[in-house]
Parts: C-alpha cells; structure tokens; sequence
C-alpha cells in the first residue's frame, strides 16, 4: 500500500502540468453540471412550492363587461370535475394614472402590461410576498408586482399616486408581489395589490371593470376540455382564455431559457472532458511506455498496472469534483437569483443539496468507466514491444508526399503542414474543443440577438414597423379607436400605417367541437410575417391561422374550415401558416372585414419617413391623446416582452463566453505540457541539427494555429446550421408557439470577433507554453 502511494505521487509530481490540468478541468465541468443541477432543482422545487401556496386557476378566463353569476356557478356545479370556482374583480387602469415619488418621480406610462389593482383572495388565486406567505395590505398601502422592478425603481416606502376620472389617492409600497399567473413579461397583465377598503372605495369610480372568472379541477389536464365546454356553452369570454400549462409556461419560460443553456453547455463540456481524459491518460501511458514494460517484466499483471493509473485518475476525478461542487454551490446564486425574487425564496433542502450531489456521481461514473476503456490498451502491449522495438500504442507510418518539394513555404511551415496533415489525429482534442466551444458561443448569441432584432416582432404576429398603437376593448372603444385615426391622417411624418381590427368567431376543432378564433382583420393583415407553409391571405375567403390554432383544429395549408360569424356559417380556405408568441399562440389573420362583429382590439403599425425618430414621435402621441392606449416604438414593444427572458439567457451566455475561453486556454496548455513532453527527442534532434529555439516554437504555433482555424470554421458551420434546428426543436417541445425558428445573426461577431478571440487565446497559449523549449539543454535530452 504505501509502495502504491509512493508511486502515485511519483508519477502525479513527475506529470505535474497534465494532473493539474486535468484536475482543474475536472473543476470546471463538475461545476458547471451542478449548476445545471441547481437552476433545474430549484426552478422546479420553488414553483411548486409557490404554486402549492399561491393555488393558480386551472382555467382562467378573463372577461370585460356584464357577467350573470348564476349561470357561471350553475355551469362549474354541473360539470364533472370541477373542485372549486370564484370570480374575482379587477379594477384596470392607465400607466399613465399612476405616478411613483421616491429617489426619482416617474410614471409607468410606458408600460406595455395592462394594470390591474386588485384585493387579496380569500383561499385561491392568493398574492405571496418573498417568503410566500399571504400578503396582507392595509388601508392605504400598496403591493407592487416583482416583474416592475426589472423596468423601475422602486422601493418600499415610495408613494404611489394614482389619478384617474377626476379621484387621486395615495399608497405607500409595503410589499414586492409574487403572483403565480402573472409574473412574466410574456403575460399580457400584472396585478398591483391594494387594500379590502381602498378596493372597495375605488371600484366602480375609477379605472374599468375587469374579470376573471378561474375553475379548479381534480385534474389540471382537464383544463383543455373545460374550455372547450365553456366556450360552448355560451358563457363570458370576452378576453384571453388561459390554462394551467399556459401560465406555468409562461411564468417559468425565462428560467427555462437559461436552464436550457446551461443543460446544453454541460452535455458538451462533458463529451469534452472525455476528449481530454483520453489525450492525457493516453499521452502519459506513451511517456511511461518504458516503466510500463518493465513492470510487465517483473510479472506484473494488466489489473495491477491499470489500478496503479487507475487509482490516479479516480484521485483526480473526485478532488476535481469535490472542488467544483463546492464552487459551484458558492457561485449558484448568479443563476439562480431570478428564480428566487420570482418564485420566492426556497429554503436548503435534500433535493436542493442531494440532487447535484447526484449528477456529479455521474459524471464520475462515466469518467471511471472511461479511463478503464482506454486503459485495456495496456493488455495490447507486450514487453518485447515497451523495452525493444519501442512501438509503444502508437501507429508509426512512413510518410510519402510531395511537400518536401515546395520552394515556396519556409522550412519552418513546410514541417509544420506535413506534420499536422499526417498526424492530425494527433490534434483531434484541439480541433474538437474549438468546434465544440465556438459552438457552445455561438448559438445562444445567435439566440439573443434574434430577440433582441427587430424582425423578432415576425415571430409575434406582426410586421416590422416603427411604432404600435394598441388599442384594447372597454369603454368607448370605437371613439378611441377614431381618435387614432384622425391623428395619424393629419400627421405629416407618417409615411403609411395598417390598421387592424380583433374580432372574435367561432370554428370547429378536431373534436368537432365549437372553439373561440381570434381573428384580426385588415388589408394588410398577415403581410410581411414569416410563414411555416403557404402565404399571408390575398382574397376575402382565405384565412391565415398560427400553428398552435392548426395543431388544434387538425387542419393544414389547403384546407377549408367554417366560420361562425354572427350565427352564420361561412366557409375558408386556409392560406398559410405561421408562428405567434402573442395571446397565448392562438391568432388568425384574415382580410375579410366580418361586418356587424363587435372589435374586442384595434392595432395600428405605424411607419415613418425618414430622419423622424419613433421614440419622441410615440411620447409626443401619448402625451396628445392621454391614457387608454399603448402606443410604442416596435423595438421597444419587443423588449418590454421578451427583455426578461433575455436578460436570463443574457446571464447564462456570458458565463458561457467565460467558461468556454477559459476552457480552452486550459486545454492548449494542457496539450502543449503533454505534447512537448512526448516530443522530447524530437526536440533533441532538431536543435541538434541547427534549428534554433524560436524555430521549434514557430512550428508548434504554426500546429496549432492551423488546427485552430479548421476547428473554428467547421464549429461556425455546424453551429450556425444545426444551432437553429437545436434552438427550435426546444422551442416547439415547449408548445410556446414557434416552431421553426431563423437566427438572425450578427457577422461580426458570429464570423469575425468570436473566433478571432478563440484563435489569438489558442496561439497566445502555444507560445506561452513553448517559452520552456528555450530552457531545452541538447546533451541532457539526448541523454535522455
């Protein structure tokens, strides 16, 4: 036992530069699967924990207008399933009705999100603070929603001013809200918790009367066919319908990002870590080939020599894992912060702890299994092939080409290219993490950059114009809707605009069932959008639907549906397909005007000459006609939705960018130790014969350098060609209404900064690594 140890730290002294290495490789992949771990466990764990206490509805409809009670409570009393109902107000106000005093005075004008004040539930539907307890508000305090704070400063104990129809009343902010169904950007709304009183004294005198009408189930999977029932049954329905998988895929999808980022990056660094496993164990074995075949000579038998290296590795394997796991549960706060303000905080548990612990079990596992598969060729070499012949694992073939010939490459680059075209297999681990690195970087800034583009908004049921105008149902809808009008006719800056007008019909699902289809109608409606199959409708009985309307109704390109429009059923040809993120996925477009429909919204895309800038030209409107509309740069429409689920992805891609560069610098050294190690003789030879040191160094850089390059185009290929099948094919498992997903992609940087930054740090490495070459003494080597 101790002659074993003595061994062991012989050889990891004697090894020093590819042990350590290897054990801070080790380091970072470990680490990086238990953050994976991590941001997966507690995503998971932290949404059921606030939902177990929050209890969103199964099915929630929301509803502008009368409502007959009566016949909601008669319907979920009758229908099987149904655990519990209620209905619940909802007073909706203006952005611009509420004015926030603290460290700056500002209003939220310019928020998207239809606001909502409204009262804490009884037992359903309840409001958390951090710790998802209940939150309580008294008379004259004020509850803002977490999602405000990525956009605002605010803080607890700022006032809030709000004004509307002639009354103003102040709050003081007493509590951040987490709220289970609407908590992200993606959602069309948010809610501001108030007081029983205030609420009371408020509703019916300011803002309008919104509701939401929520049904429980022994099963949330029976949300899907409740509202079908619903919808049939003639009940209200004049808003946004939302099940139980909607809003947990909304509520998480920011989280879900990252998480699928950091899943991604693990599975490579992985397939990486193996890759470099390999090349040091094997480069080692070739450095000991002598001490291998003596210890066979001795009677040594294939077990005992393997368990010697064996044993190393596992040492090596489990410190780095040990190591990383650690830094891993310091550093988890970076990823996990969101999680955290979102869903509230998640106290340490099993799970929490237990579950990385889990995935660094197997990742040890699956190195052990491998270094033992690589090791069974030391059952191959005989001791006439270790001490004699000196073939070692290795394949030595003469080579035969022309290239000695050249007069045209210096002698430094003509050695440099034969080695590296004969031998390339011998820099596979560099031409691999280069592929896979590149790869690992490209694809989520590929992914960022096509949200954060403008052409985004294609994705999102719309066409790419300089500014929206929302215009969403209530009171005095068509007046506010003539408001617009007139103000973008007389506006001289305005080089053309496209209206659009919501309307709500009726169609068949593959059940043939009666199913609600909102539809917007207009002359230009469904132009410019990207289409998975057919085009934009052209003709009145020709209609578009986004793919998430198709997969329920079981209808494709070609196909002709019924309408029911105002008791009338009408036939249509379905025109094209295409992708929607907006209102749940489900929209249709069509140039039919459907008469005598009452509008639910009005849209107008606005485009401006020249030279006008769409920021001020959208203040300048809103501060003309006042609340009651949503009117905003396009770009700014696109960030306000997606920024949050940016941000995240954000976060997780600049880790990537750190984790990947230092990964490679890691492994070029790591190379460049064992690989000049392995080249002792040749080394020897060539300074014997006259090459100088910078020489030698030359050709190394000149190695490397070339294998860099064919790594980072074929990793620019792959990853701009399959990143978008990867990124899409998640997406659609997601159901989040796109399936097919285009990268927009930044040259610069996809094709230019990335990997010229990946080449300088591989070259930069090289040369570093080489400095020792000079330190080489002929004799002594070739003595050796």
């Amino acid at each position: 036992m101790n002659m074993n140890l003595k061994m062991l730290k012989n050889d990891f002294n004697r090894n020093r530069a590819g042990n350590v290495s290897l054990l801070l490789f080790m380091t970072l992949v470990s680490g990086l699967v238990v953050v994976a771990t991590i941001v997966v466990t507690q995503l998971i764990i932290s949404m059921m924990g606030m939902y177990s206490t929050a209890k969103p509805p199964h099915f929630l409809q929301m509803h502008k207008g009368e409502i007959n009670q009566e016949l909601i409570d008669e319907f979920n009393s009758s229908y099987d399933g149904v655990t519990a109902w209620q209905t619940l107000s909802m007073i909706n106000v203006y952005g611009d009705d509420l004015k926030v005093y603290g460290d700056d005075v500002f209003s939220l004008s310019d928020l998207r999100l239809d606001i909502s004040l409204v009262k804490q539930n009884e037992e359903y539907d309840l409001l958390l603070d951090e710790d998802r307890n209940v939150i309580n508000i008294n008379k004259g305090e004020i509850g803002i929603p977490v999602i405000l704070l990525d956009s605002y400063d605010i803080n607890l104990g700022d006032t809030v001013v709000l004004s509307s129809k002639g009354v103003t009343k102040e709050f003081k902010v007493t509590a951040f809200v987490r709220d289970a169904q609407m908590n992200s950007t993606l959602c069309s709304s948010t809610r501001i918790l108030i007081s029983d009183e205030d609420f009371d004294e408020l509703f019916g005198n300011v803002g309008e009367i919104e509701y939401l009408i929520e049904s429980y189930f022994t099963d949330s999977s029976m949300a899907s066919d409740f509202k079908t029932a619903y919808e049939k049954a003639g009940l209200p329905q004049d808003g946004q319908a939302v099940t139980y998988s909607v809003i947990f895929l909304l509520s998480a999808f920011r989280d879900i990002a990252m998480a699928m980022v950091l899943i991604l990056v693990s599975m490579l660094l992985v397939m990486v870590a193996l890759m470099c496993i390999k090349y040091t164990v094997m480069a080692t074995l070739e450095e000991e080939i002598g001490e291998i075949g003596t210890m066979k000579a001795i009677g040594m038998s294939y077990k005992d020599i393997r368990n010697l290296y064996l044993v190393k590795y596992k040492m090596m394997v489990v410190a780095g894992i040990v190591i990383g796991y650690v830094l891993a549960l310091i550093m988890a706060n970076v990823f996990t912060g969101h999680v955290s303000n979102t869903f509230g905080k998640q106290p340490v548990s099993i799970l929490t702890i237990g579950l990385p612990v889990v995935g660094c079990i197997l990742v040890y596992f699956v190195t052990n299994h491998y270094c033992k598969k690589i090791l069974k060729k030391l059952k191959k070499v005989t001791v006439v092939d270790a001490l004699v012949t000196g073939k070692g694992f290795g394949k030595k073939e003469r080579v035969k080409d022309g290239l000695y010939k050249s007069k045209k490459m210096s002698v430094n680059l003509l050695m440099s290219v034969r080695e590296t075209l004969h031998n390339f297999g011998g820099f596979t681990i560099i031409f691999m993490v280069m592929f896979i690195v590149l790869g690992i970087m490209i694809v989520p800034m590929n992914l960022i950059n096509t949200m954060e583009s403008k052409e985004f908004i294609s994705y999102m049921g719309s066409s790419m114009d300089d500014i929206l105008i929302e215009i969403d149902s209530g009171e005095n809808l068509e007046n506010r809707h003539e408001v617009i009008k007139n103000i973008l006719n007389e506006d001289a800056e305005i080089k053309e605009y496209k209206e659009f007008r919501r309307v709500r019909v009726e169609t068949i699902d593959s059940e043939d069932e009666w199913m609600n289809l909102h539809v917007d109608s207009g002359n230009s409606a469904g132009k410019e959008l990207k289409y998975l199959d057919g085009k934009a409708p052209s003709m009145e009985n020709e209609i578009a639907l986004s793919k998430l309307n198709t997969d329920e109704m079981g209808k494709t390109t070609g196909d002709w549906i019924i309408l029911r429009v105002n008791d009338v059923q009408e036939k249509f040809v379905i025109s094209g397909i295409y992708q929607d993120v907006t209102s749940g996925g489900y929209t249709a477009k069509a140039i039919y005007t459907f008469a005598g429909v009452d509008a639910e919204k009005y849209q107008f895309t606005i485009n401006l000459i020249d030279g006008v800038d769409a920021g001020e030209k959208a203040s300048q409107w809103s501060d003309k006609i006042g609340g009651g509309y949503d009117i905003e740069p396009m770009e700014e429409f696109i960030n306000q939705t997606l920024g949050g689920v940016t941000k995240q992805v954000e976060v997780a891609t600049t880790a990537v960018v750190v984790i990947g560069i230092l990964l490679e610098a890691l492994i070029v050294v790591l190379f460049m130790k064992l690989r000049l190690a392995k080249d002792v003789a040749q080394i020897a030879a060539m300074k014997a014969i006259g090459f100088t040191n910078s020489n030698v160094r030359k050709q190394y850089l000149y190695k490397i350098g070339m294998v860099s390059i064919a790594g980072i185009i074929v990793g620019t290929l792959i990853s701009n060609i399959l990143g978008e099948s990867i990124v899409s094919g998640a997406l659609s498992m997601l159901g989040f209404g796109i399936s097919r997903i285009t990268f927009i992609i930044n040259p610069w940087t996809a094709f230019v900064i990335l990997p010229l930054v990946l080449l300088a740090v591989a070259t930069g490495m090289t040369w570093i690594s080489t400095r020792q070459i000079r330190e080489y003494n002929i004799v002594s080597l070739i003595n050796e």
